[in-house]
């Protein structure tokens, strides 16, 4: 769970949404019968179960913002794959202009490639120091037939790479976001709900049938297991790009 927001409720949102759901129904149907028992209940408090419920059910599930993710950790890796293709073709002329200068050959990133090549950030910042040591061997390179296009596609390709990464990044932070504000709504919720149960229990302490809407659902490994999958896809979307 994302800034430190903790359920007050057992399992995963989507099965306590739906729970809810099937609560404020049968609370509806029977709320005359709570305003009859306390004072506590009206229209409004009715009103407000309601808005609570809307509210949690309208912000984007987690797994929304995991499909967006990972379509942005897709175009990241792309562009990886793109801009060190590109390095290697640039990697011939150089060689030619330069030949057996490993000294400028590592001015160009040859020895910091490798590890550029896996990680956006860093090719990000391999391709901002390759642009300025391209133009400052400008005349070498355009003599082996670069041109003004073949140095404007070195910053063509970190501007896209980044781009993606800043895709990426907003799907996270809003996904956190989305977390947060879906999991204090439903606390919310759990608070009134607690109340009409509280009540319930008492008005229909002799209706087994109908008491079990008036219970929570009880903590199960499955439905905690769920919940830490659902964190460690997340996870695994972000590290797929690199730290």
């Amino acid at each position: 769970m994302s800034m430190g927001q903790t359920r007050s409720y057992n399992g995963g949102d989507a099965n306590f949404i739906i729970f809810s759901s099937q609560s404020i129904n049968i609370i509806n149907n029977k709320h005359d019968e709570f305003m009859a028992f306390s004072p506590h209940f009206t229209a409004e408090t009715k009103a407000e179960l309601q808005t609570l419920f809307e509210i949690a059910s309208n912000i984007p599930t987690d797994n929304t913002y995991i499909d967006i993710q990972a379509k942005a950790t897709e175009n990241v890796n792309k562009e990886l794959a793109a801009s060190g293709k590109f390095f290697q073709r640039c990697k011939f002329d150089i060689e030619m202009a330069f030949p057996n200068d490993k000294k400028v050959w590592n001015q160009f990133g040859f020895n910091d490639y490798d590890n550029a090549r896996r990680n956006g950030k860093l090719m990000y910042l391999f391709l901002t120091d390759f642009d300025m040591i391209a133009n400052k061997y400008k005349e070498a390179l355009t003599t082996e037939g670069w041109t003004e296009e073949t140095f404007s596609a070195i910053l063509a390709h970190r501007n896209k790479l980044k781009g993606f990464m800043d895709e990426q990044s907003d799907c996270i932070l809003k996904r956190n976001r989305a977390t947060e504000e879906r999991t204090i709504a439903l606390n919310n919720l759990y608070e009134k709900l607690a109340i009409y149960f509280k009540a319930a229990r008492i008005m229909y302490e002799e209706d087994e049938d109908l008491l079990k809407w008036f219970k929570f659902p009880a903590a199960t490994p499955k439905a905690n297991k769920e919940e830490e999958e659902g964190t460690e896809a997340n996870e695994e979307v972000v590290n797929e790009a690199g730290e």
